[in-house]
């Protein structure tokens, strides 16, 4: 489950409350993404990587889009030259994925409902997550089987319709690795770029990508992975970026990284407002350039919303939405990119009068990337 989708839910929620309306009446069409000339900071981590690895004319495909966040993104890079095919199995999220597709002016973009799977044709159930974080598999916190839905191998899909993908985003809720088992001849003929969610305790989708040439990294704190050892210890949801060997020469990706130490904010950096919320008390100037930030925070609020991220100009240039539990146990390490040297200001903030008293920072580690010192971010138009 990604914090944007759980932000989405939340705010259903809160209009509920407000308007008196009914639970049982599906409102989510009311909420989308940001209008597209606003910007996107859907996933950051992720987001990033596909602003770097999507070309202009490049075919790309989108498996598990979910709502658009990252569909819409990687349809302006790639321009109206290239081919976003964009899988979402769900039926409750597949028309939230159509509408923000048209508002967002998507025309290079074709929507398939099918489940990404190791074959085609066949039936598999959909089961309603408790964050539209829909899955095939079974998860206790969820709703049950609600749907069905067809399926569609990746090495099938290509064959029918000549499209072989330069970078595939995947994340579908736990069934990367079916996926990956229908996809054989997909990496062995054209070695795309994959960014897939994962669950570091399940190294199948891992396992089977280094054994197929590819090396791994950590799209969080730009480490390169091995094993799951070297995983940030306690995490439940990492987002890992696979490159074929035979292709890092053409990518920005060629581990190990240099970092370079740019700063360090400890607590007495920040001030506390009467709500809890953390604001930095001086700006912290900073080069242009590529910067891992280790934030070091606890929390164990369940039932509260924080909004964390960086301002640059008084503008969020990154940002993560979701509650504080959460965020503090996977969402700790934040990646940046900055075009133009600038000042910057970290923040906590709780939402709707809501805060968590077990809130605790410690203290942020800001370092650069060195290898991307001449890499320019693209833009999203």
């Amino acid at each position: 489950m990604s914090v944007e989708r759980w932000a989405k839910n939340k705010a259903r929620q809160t209009l509920r409350r407000a308007i008196g309306w009914p639970e049982s009446q599906e409102v989510l069409d009311l909420f989308g993404l940001s209008y597209w000339y606003e910007g996107n900071l859907w996933e950051p981590p992720v987001q990033l990587a596909l602003r770097d690895l999507c070309r202009a004319g490049d075919v790309v495909f989108d498996v598990g889009a979910n709502f658009g966040g990252l569909t819409t993104v990687m349809s302006r890079m790639v321009g109206p030259r290239g081919v976003v095919c964009a899988f979402e199995a769900s039926p409750r999220i597949v028309g939230k994925l159509q509408r923000n597709v048209v508002l967002s002016g998507c025309a290079n973009t074709q929507i398939f409902h099918a489940a990404v799977y190791h074959t085609s044709a066949d039936t598999v159930p959909i089961y309603c997550g408790s964050h539209l974080n829909d899955s095939i598999y079974f998860d206790e916190s969820g709703q049950g089987a609600m749907y069905s839905v067809s399926t569609i191998a990746l090495d099938d899909f290509v064959e029918s319709t000549g499209l072989a993908p330069v970078v595939i985003k995947m994340d579908i809720e736990g069934a990367e690795f079916d996926a990956l088992n229908g996809m054989t001849r997909l990496l062995e003929a054209h070695k795309p770029h994959l960014m897939l969610e994962t669950q570091p305790q399940d190294s199948r989708c891992l396992d089977h990508l280094l054994a197929a040439g590819y090396v791994a990294m950590d799209l969080n704190s730009y480490r390169q992975v091995r094993s799951a050892a070297d995983y940030p210890a306690a995490t439940d949801i990492r987002n890992n970026l696979y490159i074929h060997q035979d292709r890092l020469a053409e990518t920005p990706y060629r581990m190990p990284f240099t970092f370079v130490e740019a700063g360090v904010l400890g607590v007495n950096d920040f001030s506390i407002d009467a709500d809890g919320s953390l604001r930095q008390k001086s700006p912290l100037p900073l080069e242009r350039g590529r910067y891992v930030l280790d934030m070091a925070f606890a929390a164990q609020g369940t039932d509260n919303e924080m909004m964390c991220g960086i301002r640059q100009g008084g503008k969020d240039v990154f940002r993560y939405h979701a509650y504080s539990h959460l965020l503090a146990k996977d969402y700790r390490d934040w990646v940046l990119h900055l075009d133009k040297a600038g000042d910057i200001e970290i923040y906590f903030e709780f939402k709707n009068g809501s805060r968590d008293p077990t809130f605790a920072f410690e203290n942020a580690h800001i370092k650069k990337v060195q290898e991307f010192d001449n890499v320019v971010s693209k833009p999203y138009f």
